[in-house]
């Protein structure tokens, strides 16, 4: 794959609303990278944004920042049905793509877009910044030292609040199931979590709830029906034999101290156990310690897993490879298709 040879990777940003202030938060951080345009549609609120990061050009019009000169690849943070066409039209300007999660809004989706930026040996990144903002990346190294041994089974559940009167500032997107909202799409990290820490899927099957049936949000204060579950079950078996248990819900009441909702991961094995407590501490066990029974010890965490923003500019500069790419998307992606079908059709769905 060609790297860029001089100077730092001149980045532009569609979609600068909200989570952009989350990328550009890493991405300011970055020495070889410099993010030279922002697209947002609202012209007041783009300008507000350029201001606020510094960035020199701002565009209404995605089509209009591909055309800039000088540009070396984007990053898409727009609304997941948007994904495809853009990262498409992007990847036919020759520009790298970052895009965030879900990657799109079907596997087949995914599948063009993955097979596109590797017929035009272009860098491709799917943003599951989880792997990285959890401990689950840290997990994973001490389970490919063989700190548990052979995966057994793993529980990993999400839960959070989206009531109105909890948080006011909720848009409903969330649970608007044509731009990607619900528990299955909004909280798909669970499943690749899964995939990331056991491995490939190859069966699937799901209950899918919608508790809450109308709700309220900050750009519908009047409510609106809801067409999305907001509240999943996913029972996965693995190739490896191994099995998993998957819970999502946007009707959890209460959080964590720090006012957050950290996901809860477990991973068991022959050898032992590995858990995450909160946001970054890990907690676990395993014989290689000793004894065959112990309590759970937090474990030395390590360092920092690299998050999809530094994977993607490093494979630009450098060639090395992606960790969280476009296969990742697609495969995530897969398994939300599954679950679709499985809730739908009452029955075990088999991963191609």
């Amino acid at each position: 794959m060609p790297t860029k040879t001089r100077g730092p990777v001149r980045l532009g940003i569609i979609g600068a609303g909200g989570f952009a202030n989350t990328h550009m938060q890493f991405l300011s951080q970055m020495p070889d990278v410099q993010v030279v345009a922002l697209c947002r549609r609202d012209s007041v609120a783009l300008k507000a944004m350029q201001a606020n990061w510094n960035v020199p050009q701002g565009f209404t019009d995605y089509k209009e920042l591909l055309r800039m000169d000088g540009l070396d690849a984007v990053d898409i943070i727009t609304p997941t049905d948007s994904h495809h066409r853009i990262t498409l039209d992007a990847l036919s300007a020759g520009k790298h793509v970052l895009c965030d999660k879900p990657l799109a809004m079907t596997a087949a989706q995914c599948k063009e877009m993955l097979e596109a930026a590797e017929r035009l040996k272009l860098v491709h990144c799917t943003n599951f910044n989880q792997r990285g903002r959890t401990p689950v990346g840290r997990m994973k190294r001490y389970m490919d030292q063989g700190f548990i041994g052979k995966t057994y089974h793993c529980n990993i559940s999400w839960m959070m609040t989206q009531q109105y009167d909890a948080r006011p500032n909720a848009l409903s997107w969330r649970l608007r199931p044509e731009t990607g909202g619900g528990t299955v799409y909004e909280l798909i990290h669970v499943f690749d979590m899964a995939r990331f820490l056991c491995g490939e899927v190859k069966r699937l099957t799901a209950v899918l709830s919608t508790a809450e049936k109308h709700r309220k949000f900050a750009d519908a204060p009047e409510g609106m029906d809801v067409k999305a579950p907001d509240s999943s079950a996913f029972l996965l078996e693995f190739h490896s034999g191994a099995y998993g248990v998957l819970h999502t819900s946007f009707v959890t009441r209460g959080s964590d101290p720090d006012g957050g909702t950290s996901a809860r991961i477990e991973v068991v094995g022959e050898a032992g156990r590995i858990m995450n407590h909160g946001r970054f501490a890990i907690l676990g066990f395993s014989t290689t310690l000793g004894a065959g029974q112990g309590p759970l010890r937090e474990l030395d965490p390590g360092d920092p897993y690299p998050q999809p923003y530094e994977q993607f500019i490093k494979a630009i500069l450098t060639g090395e490879p992606v960790k969280t790419s476009f296969h990742d998307g697609y495969k995530a992606a897969q398994l939300v298709d599954a679950a679709y079908v499985a809730a739908r059709e009452n029955k075990w769905v088999e991963i191609n």
